[in-house]
C-alpha cells in the first residue's frame, strides 16, 4: 500500500516579479514519508518552510522540482482531495454562518449527504466544546472557538489523511490537550496525520516521527523515542541575568557555556534542571 504522504526532494522558490529583491528558497530538497496510521511532526521556526510544504501537499503550490504524492495520487487529484482533512493555522469561516450551517456547508463540499453531515456535525460540536454554541453566529466566536470549528470541519468527512498547520494556535491548555487526544484517536482509527508545530511538548505527546527543518531543508529526523533518548542535557539561557545570579550559579559549579550577546547560557542534566531554574 502506498504511504499516505511521499515527498522526494521537494524544492519551491518564490520569485518576486518586478522587484530586485532576491528569490526566496522556501523549501530546499525536502524528503519525507508519512505511513498510514502514523503521526509525523514537521517542526521548525517561523519561515522554515512548513506551510509551503503543506500547501504543496494540498495542491495550492506547485513545486519547482521534486515529487509529491498523497495517498498514492497527485496532490491535485480530486479523489485524493476528498480523502484529506485540512486545518489551516488561521481558519476563516463565513462570519454570518452558525456552527450548524457552517458544518452543513463544509459537509456538502466534502460530498456528504445531509443526514450524515447533521449527525457528525452535532457529535463533533459536542466533542470540541461547541455544543452550547451550535446555533450561534461564527462572527461572535473567540479565536479559540474558531479554531475548534476549523478542526471540526477537517474531521467531518472522516478523512484518511489529516493535515494540521499549527492546530493549537489560539487555544488554551484544555484546548491543546483536546487536540492531542483527537490526534491520537485519529491514529487509532488508521488515519495518517501530518502535524506542523513549533510546540515541542505537543509533538512529544502525540507524534511517532519528527522531521525538523530550517531554511527549507531537513536538519534532523527520527522517531520521538530516539530523539528523546539521544541526550539528557538541557541548555538554559538567561537574558539580562543579574551579577548576583551569575555569581550564585558559578559558585554552584555551573560555568557558562556561552556569554555572547548579553545572554548567559549554562548546561545541566534533567536531575539538576529544577534546582538550576530555582
Amino acid at each position: 500500500m502506498d504511504p499516505a504522504i511521499a515527498i522526494d526532494a521537494l524544492t519551491k522558490v518564490y520569485r518576486r516579479a518586478w522587484s530586485r529583491s532576491p528569490a526566496v528558497r522556501a523549501v530546499d530538497g525536502l524528503s519525507l514519508r508519512v505511513e498510514r496510521g502514523s503521526v509525523l511532526a514537521l517542526v521548525g521556526p517561523n519561515g522554515a518552510g512548513k506551510t509551503t510544504t503543506i500547501f504543496a501537499l494540498i495542491g495550492l503550490v506547485t513545486p519547482d522540482s521534486g515529487a509529491v504524492t498523497v495517498l498514492g495520487k497527485s496532490p491535485g487529484d480530486l479523489a485524493a482531495r476528498r480523502l484529506i482533512g485540512f486545518q489551516s493555522e488561521i481558519f476563516h469561516p463565513y462570519r454570518f454562518l452558525t456552527v450548524r450551517t457552517a458544518l452543513r456547508f463544509y459537509g456538502r463540499l466534502s460530498g456528504l449527504d445531509a443526514r450524515s453531515t447533521d449527525e457528525r456535525s452535532r457529535q463533533l460540536a459536542e466533542r470540541l466544546g461547541l455544543g452550547s454554541a451550535f446555533d450561534r453566529r461564527v462572527g461572535t466566536f473567540s479565536k479559540g472557538m474558531t479554531q475548534r470549528l476549523g478542526l471540526a470541519q477537517a474531521l467531518l468527512h472522516q478523512p484518511e489523511l489529516l493535515i494540521m498547520d499549527e492546530p493549537t494556535t489560539g487555544l488554551d491548555p484544555q484546548g491543546r490537550r483536546l487536540v492531542a487526544d483527537l490526534i491520537l484517536e485519529q491514529k487509532a482509527r488508521g488515519t495518517a496525520v501530518l502535524l506542523s508545530s513549533h510546540i515541542l511538548s505537543d509533538v512529544e505527546r502525540t507524534c511517532d516521527q519528527v522531521v525538523m527543518i530550517r531554511d527549507g531543508s531537513p536538519v534532523l529526523s527520527g522517531s520521538v523515542a530516539e530523539l528523546v533518548r539521544g541526550t539528557d542535557e538541557w541548555d538554559i539561557e538567561m537574558l539580562g541575568a543579574s551579577d548576583d545570579a551569575v555569581h550564585e550559579l558559578e559558585q554552584a559549579g555551573y560555568a557558562p557555556v556561552d556569554k555572547s550577546g548579553g545572554a548567559y547560557q549554562i548546561r545541566c542534566d534533567s536531575a539538576t534542571k529544577a534546582s538550576v531554574l530555582r
